[in-house]
């Protein structure tokens, strides 16, 4: 049973297309590679596997190839323009752009428009489309996970806990019939014999986010007696050489955790999460800032009286008003002691007549920056030390990010 329910959460990958569910890779003996994730598992020892991108490898013998073709850029679904534009296979220029695809023909089904990627002894082709396979273990050589991007502010990691009471925390990288592998926080692959783990516990790592936020797939346990557990698992215990007295810990959306033995389980399934919200970084030198991910322009402020105003007033970034005027302005920046520290101060910017020089400015008074309610609903640093802050603002017209301290601004539009 450890075995066949090892293969629980996997780490997540970026996938190539927006609605394409990537988390897995699972390589097969015949050469095959499916990319999406292990939707079912039994305990026969069967995965059910919902594959977004796979490719196929066959004998020639067990394959026919059929209705080869150029399909222009105009009869290509989305996902067939992308993978073609990044893999450079276009021919021709333009709306003339061309990409040969065929229709394979196998003892199970007939799949169209796919591209030959390798022809003689085997046929090997890629397949763009969604699709469902049912694939015994045995015929699985390994399960591999991407590791996640440096930006990357959420996710799930593993902790193993092996027989001697060593433990290693880290994200999921690959698995074998006999190894698990994962990637350590030094990038180091670690690598475990599968009897070894007597434990596995899944970590969120953003303590600010909601484990459910963190997770692409939701876990769904049914057991022998037809209940079913809808939630994510939170720990795998095998510390006993009994399944009775072995078992799962899944977290349900309400909180409530449900402890599940293994021996009562009669599988185990994935789908996707509408609660996934994963949270990205920016990597930022010292003194850079953006607004609504928008590069900005600074500025210096001269003091003029009560009047703080600026030397220039740029229009760089404009940001579009929130039709129930309670726009959302978030602004990133570098924070080198990784402090939660909100370094500006947003403020709105008004004309300031100079009846002396006879000329308008645009600037804050005094009284402005002191009784400004402007103030961050958020403020958070992360590993990278970037940090951000989120701002609700109301009303239209000229803002800036006030920086007293270096008398600097940062103007920006809301309209």
């Amino acid at each position: 049973m450890k075995k066949i329910l090892s293969i629980m959460v996997a780490a997540l990958a970026i996938a190539g297309s927006a609605e394409a569910v990537i988390v897995q890779k699972i390589y097969l003996k015949d050469g095959s590679v499916l990319s999406g994730y292990i939707q079912k598992q039994d305990d026969n020892g069967n995965l059910t596997i919902h594959s977004d991108v796979a490719e196929i490898c066959l004998k020639s013998s067990q394959a026919t190839i059929s209705n080869e073709k150029n399909y222009t850029v105009g009869e290509l679904d989305k996902n067939w323009v992308e993978w073609a534009e990044k893999n450079e296979a276009f021919e021709g220029t333009g709306n003339q752009r061309t990409l040969y695809l065929a229709d394979v023909t196998s003892k199970s089904k007939t799949v169209a428009k796919v591209k030959i990627i390798e022809r003689g002894e085997l046929v090997r082709y890629l397949e763009m489309s969604p699709d469902i396979y049912t694939i015994p273990w045995k015929d699985v050589l390994a399960i591999k996970g991407e590791k996640r991007c440096k930006t990357a502010l959420s996710g799930i990691n593993r902790i193993f806990q092996l027989k001697s009471g060593m433990e290693f925390e880290g994200q999921y990288a690959e698995e074998t019939d006999s190894l698990l592998t994962l990637y350590l926080n030094n990038g180091i692959r670690q690598s475990f014999k599968i009897n070894d783990v007597i434990k596995y516990t899944f970590r969120p790592i953003n303590p600010n986010q909601d484990i459910f936020a963190q997770s692409e797939l939701l876990n769904i346990v049914k057991t022998k007696n037809g209940n079913e557990t809808k939630g994510i698992i939170i720990e795998q215990n095998y510390t006993s050489a009994k399944d009775s007295e072995n078992y799962f810990l899944v977290q349900q959306p309400s909180g409530a955790i449900q402890s599940i033995k293994v021996s009562d389980i009669l599988e185990t399934r994935k789908e996707e999460n509408p609660k996934f919200d994963p949270k990205f970084d920016v990597l930022l030198k010292e003194g850079e800032v953006l607004i609504n991910r928008q590069e900005v322009v600074m500025t210096g402020i001269t003091e003029k009286g009560e009047n703080s105003v600026l030397d220039s007033l740029s229009e760089k970034v404009v940001i579009k008003k929130d039709p129930q005027n309670n726009t959302r302005v978030t602004v990133e920046y570098r924070n080198a002691n990784g402090a939660n520290i909100e370094a500006y101060q947003v403020v709105k910017v008004n004309k300031i007549e100079n009846k002396k020089e006879k000329k308008t400015m645009y600037g804050v008074s005094y009284r402005d920056l002191v009784n400004s309610t402007i103030r961050p609903v958020s403020v958070e640093t992360s590993v990278n030390h970037t940090t951000k802050a989120e701002y609700i603002v109301g009303g239209q017209g000229t803002f800036a990010l006030y920086d007293a301290k270096n008398k600097k601004a940062i103007p920006f539009i809301i309209k």
